[in-house]
């Protein structure tokens, strides 16, 4: 059941971090819309970005919440089997989560131009 809820929690982490991006993407169009002044345009974009921003921070206070109900959780199993659970790993697909030397490599890298896609 723990990892049910974890599961449905991290779900609801995309979401939100779908919304977020798709509140930045609002706030892009608005700015090349030809159709609005350039002060509307501006001040249409400001607050989708504002409302972008308070969603990262709600973003990064669930990351964390769930890092800690990880932690927590782990001190409760009764059979704790390393090898399955590195196996769980390399099973996935993203080389960041995936090779154990890769892990939490883009908060150690420099980043150059956003690249949208």
């Amino acid at each position: 059941m723990a990892l049910q809820k974890l599961a449905v929690e991290l779900d609801e982490t995309i979401r939100q971090t779908r919304d977020l991006v798709t509140s930045i993407n609002e706030a892009l169009n608005m700015l090349m819309n030809k159709e609005f002044s350039d002060d509307d345009a501006r001040r249409a974009a400001t607050n989708q970005i504002m409302i972008g921003l308070q969603g990262q921070d709600r973003i990064e206070q669930r990351c964390a919440n769930i890092t800690t109900a990880i932690e927590l959780l782990s001190k409760c199993t009764l059979e704790f089997d390393e090898k399955k659970c590195d196996h769980a790993w390399e099973s996935l697909s993203l080389d960041e989560l995936s090779k154990p030397e890769m892990s939490g490599i883009s908060a150690r890298s420099p980043h150059g131009e956003v690249d949208l896609f």
